[in-house]
């Protein structure tokens, strides 16, 4: 009998130690696969960081925008003290903004594209009493600027940034733009600063790029007053840094002033092509056919592209059928003027989508999303396909 009971103590021993190694081996397959979840989060700075709500998060294997929100975003925003608005958004979250969506616009985003009265008003680093600037020198060289010469600041003499004051009528939502000259050895990655109502917000340039031309840096919402709106910084920098001029005109879709009276040397033809092209801004979006496709009366994403590049040549009024012109470029070698395509429905069906590159990540389109022909970041269309050159810029 005690043989028996010490043979009974010796299985339950056994099949304990069993459950407590499967158990323990389940337990580790959970932890693990909640862990290799919260990797795909985790920032280097602050470690594990949940996305904020309404984040669009990058699908495997593809490319994420740089405005995308990272891990780190929310505390980095405390940092930087960046009031990360746009005003422009509305609740479009991963709506692509181009011809294929259904959807619309909020109401709220559509009210703010035209203002109730027009203004503008543009600052150069030569205007009286409207530039401040401590060690930065002025240039007057060959390349394309604002005005009679330039500001900037060498990497070896990083001093205190550079101020445009701006008369602003009302606190009122405005688009800012900005200029440097076309020059090799320029930052590539100038902060300029903007003075919103909920703190100054951070935008990072590259000025060895899009140079001669006003680029437009984003809409924001401003307060009334007569102050010093927008800020370039030389901290740290690396290439000379450039302050030559600013433009603020009211409302977030709006075709901006021909203001290049005072801007020495001509732009490239790819600066024409986006000057043509944001002279069609507010244009009804009309899609053709059934609809019929009249410049600044009825326009959709290929019938805006043929009447701004008709001016050099007769395109046919077909998003696959541009596709044909010109010469293919890369996504990284993009200049104003250059033709972008995107295949919103997926990589396997045709072009949907065809709008003009205007700088630093924006473009120029008709867009069915907006209802009208709009100036807004690139990456806001899906599907991202390829560009083509057209003209020599």
């Amino acid at each position: 009998m005690r043989w028996l009971i010490l043979a009974l103590s010796a299985i339950c021993l056994s099949t304990a130690a069993a459950l407590s190694i499967l158990l323990f081996a389940v337990s580790g397959s959970a932890l693990s696969e909640r862990s290799a979840g919260r990797a795909q989060y985790h920032d280097e700075d602050y470690g594990y960081v949940e996305p904020p709500r309404g984040a669009r998060l990058p699908r495997s294997g593809a490319e994420s925008p740089e405005t995308d929100y990272s891990p780190g975003y929310p505390r980095w925003l405390e940092q930087e003290g960046n009031a990360a608005e746009d005003p422009e958004a509305g609740s479009s979250g991963s709506v692509s903004e181009g011809s294929a969506s259904e959807m619309r616009a909020p109401a709220e985003a559509l009210s703010i594209m035209e203002p109730p009265s027009p203004y503008s008003q543009v600052v150069d680093n030569a205007s009286a009493g409207r530039f401040s600037e401590q060690g930065w020198d002025e240039s007057a060289g060959k390349a394309r600027y604002y005005g009679k010469d330039y500001s900037y600041v060498e990497p070896s003499r990083v001093g205190a940034p550079a101020l445009f004051r701006v008369e602003l009528p009302a606190t009122d939502h405005y688009t800012v733009y900005a200029r440097w000259p076309d020059l090799k050895g320029n930052n590539a990655a100038t902060r300029f600063g903007v003075s919103t109502t909920s703190g100054i917000e951070w935008i990072k340039v590259d000025q060895r790029r899009d140079g001669g031309m006003w680029v437009r840096l984003g809409a924001y919402e401003l307060e009334a007053g007569d102050h010093y709106a927008v800020q370039v910084s030389g901290y740290k920098a690396k290439g000379r840094v450039v302050a030559d001029a600013v433009m603020v005109v009211r409302g977030t879709q709006v075709t901006p002033p021909e203001t290049d009276n005072g801007v020495v040397a001509a732009g490239g033809r790819g600066q024409d092509v986006v000057q043509r092209a944001r002279n069609h801004i507010g244009t009804p979006y009309i899609h053709s056919p059934p609809g019929s496709c009249e410049a600044h009366q009825a326009e959709d994403c290929s019938c805006h592209t043929s009447m701004v590049f008709g001016k050099w040549l007769d395109m046919a009024d077909h998003p696959v059928e541009q596709w044909e012109y010109g010469r293919e470029v890369e996504k990284s070698d993009l200049r104003p003027g250059d033709l972008v395509f995107f295949k919103e429905d997926g990589e396997s069906n045709p072009i949907s989508h065809v709008a003009i590159y205007s700088g630093t990540g924006n473009i120029i389109h008709a867009s069915a999303y907006w209802g009208e022909v709009v100036e807004r970041p690139m990456e806001h269309v899906s599907g991202y396909y390829g560009a083509k050159r057209l003209v020599g810029n």
